[in-house]
Order: C-alpha cells, then sequence, then structure tokens
C-alpha cells in the first residue's frame, strides 16, 4: 500500500468518527481527534486536515466536562479552523467546517457568530456564481444557520432577510 494510500484511508476513518462525534458518540470524537492529530503531524501544510482537526478539537471541548477545559479547546479549535482557512480560504468543506463550528458556539464567550456570517455568505456567494457549487439541501442549511448567526450577533435585520431569502428558496424547490 502506498503512503498516499494509507494517508487517504486514515484521512476517511477520521472523516467517519468525526461525524459520529458529531451525532453525540464521545468515543469517536476522541478517536477522530487523535487520527486527525497524527495526520496533521504527518502533513502540516494541509488545510483541510488542519480544519477538521479544529473541528474534532472544538467537539472533545463539547464534551468536556471542565469549564476550563472547554473553554482551551474550544478556543485552540477555532484557532486551527482559522488557520485552515488562512492556509486555503477558497476551500468550500474548510469553509463550511468553520462556519457550522462558530454559529454553534455561545457567542457571549467566543464572539464567532460574525466569522460564521463571513464564511455562510462567502458560501452562498460562490453558489450565485454556480448552482452547482452547493446542494440544494447545503444552500438550505446555510440559510438556516445564516439566519441563526445574525440573530445571535443582534442583527434583526439581517436576519429577516436570509429569513426571506430562505423562504423564497424553499418556495422554488
Amino acid at each position: 500500500m502506498s503512503k498516499d494510500t494509507a494517508h487517504s484511508t486514515q484521512f476517511e476513518e477520521a472523516k467517519k468518527l468525526f461525524k459520529k462525534g458529531i451525532d453525540g458518540d464521545k468515543r469517536a470524537v476522541k478517536a477522530a481527534y487523535e487520527k486527525f492529530n497524527k495526520l496533521r503531524a504527518a502533513d502540516p501544510r494541509d488545510a483541510l486536515i488542519e480544519a477538521y482537526y479544529g473541528s474534532s478539537l472544538t467537539l472533545l471541548a463539547r464534551d468536556a466536562v471542565q469549564p476550563l477545559d472547554k473553554a482551551e479547546k474550544a478556543q485552540n479549535g477555532l484557532d486551527a479552523l482559522d488557520r485552515a482557512v488562512s492556509m486555503d480560504p477558497n476551500q468550500k468543506r474548510i469553509r463550511m467546517l468553520r462556519a457550522n463550528v462558530c454559529v454553534r458556539l455561545p457567542e457571549v464567550y467566543f464572539q464567532s457568530s460574525n466569522t460564521a456570517i463571513k464564511d455562510f455568505t462567502y458560501l452562498l456567494d460562490r453558489y450565485q456564481e454556480d448552482s452547482d457549487y452547493l446542494s440544494k439541501k447545503q444552500v438550505i442549511e446555510i440559510l438556516r444557520n445564516l439566519v441563526k448567526a445574525y440573530q445571535t450577533a443582534g442583527k434583526p435585520t439581517e436576519a429577516a432577510a436570509a429569513l426571506k431569502r430562505l423562504a423564497k428558496f424553499e418556495r422554488k424547490k
């Protein structure tokens, strides 16, 4: 087995664990984090691995018991996601990962809603340019999360506009 094939297989295994972790499997979160950490060490310039690593850290934060541990892991995860976007700002999956993390973090501690808004807007702008960029399901999810991010950021006018856009899009479906 070649190194690239092994690397790719490990990455796919880590992503499967990550998805289980999103659904609440705490053991899968830890295993995904460990796999992404190893992949990251082997290829520190891979922006997508950095993004998944950061996202897995935020899942560890979600599951942590101690408040300081939660905060530290979440902040380290956000930092990794920011690095990933800096490394490859046009990568759709990286933007989705960061936006989905940012919209779910407590605003009072992380002030991440504006980052979520920036990423969701970026994704929707690319979709406007190329309707194959996102699936209809992804657009609906992004618009729903954008409404939430605007509300959390205290931008009711923008939230209402995004809600109208969502309703219009859902009618077209």
